[in-house]
């Protein structure tokens, strides 16, 4: 141990009575910076690396999103056109069923004109029974005759 520690004062004192040159400071001084230098550059080399790879995955995440609205904006097109196919068939159903109201109304009021008129016949034939005792025989009606 104590030849070790000897080894060890021999190298300090040879560390420490070294007087390094103008031109070996400046190598040392210029190889530290040139050291740093490329340090710098591996770790901008590796940060745009991984803004690189950032990127990347950005635009795939985006496809990916104009891919979806794409196919929900195709889906919705399909569902409009569906829904107006449909409104268009309840919109004729409606017309259908209205004309159908419509015609349905005439031939009530018609009806209804042939019940009045007749009601009318038939009280007229009545006063006459009760007027004679015997049945006349009734003019035809011209109501009667047209229909609508």
């Amino acid at each position: 141990m104590p030849r070790l520690l000897e080894l060890l004062r021999w190298k300090l004192a040879v560390l420490f009575a070294w007087t390094p040159t103008r031109t070996v400071v400046l190598n040392l001084i210029l190889a530290v910076y040139a050291f740093a230098g490329w340090g710098a550059f591996a770790n901008k080399a590796s940060a745009y690396r991984d803004l690189t790879d950032q990127v990347g995955l950005l635009r795939a995440d985006r496809d990916g999103a104009v891919n979806r609205q794409k196919e929900l904006e195709q889906a919705n097109n399909d569902l409009l056109r569906e829904w107006q196919g449909k409104l268009a068939s309840a919109r004729e159903e409606l017309q259908q069923a209205a004309a159908a109201r419509d015609a349905a109304k005439g031939q009530l009021a018609g009806s209804q004109r042939e019940l009045v008129a007749s009601k009318k016949r038939l009280d007229q034939a009545r006063d006459r029974v009760s007027e004679t005792g015997s049945i006349k025989h009734a003019e035809p009606s011209k109501k009667a005759a047209v229909k609508p």
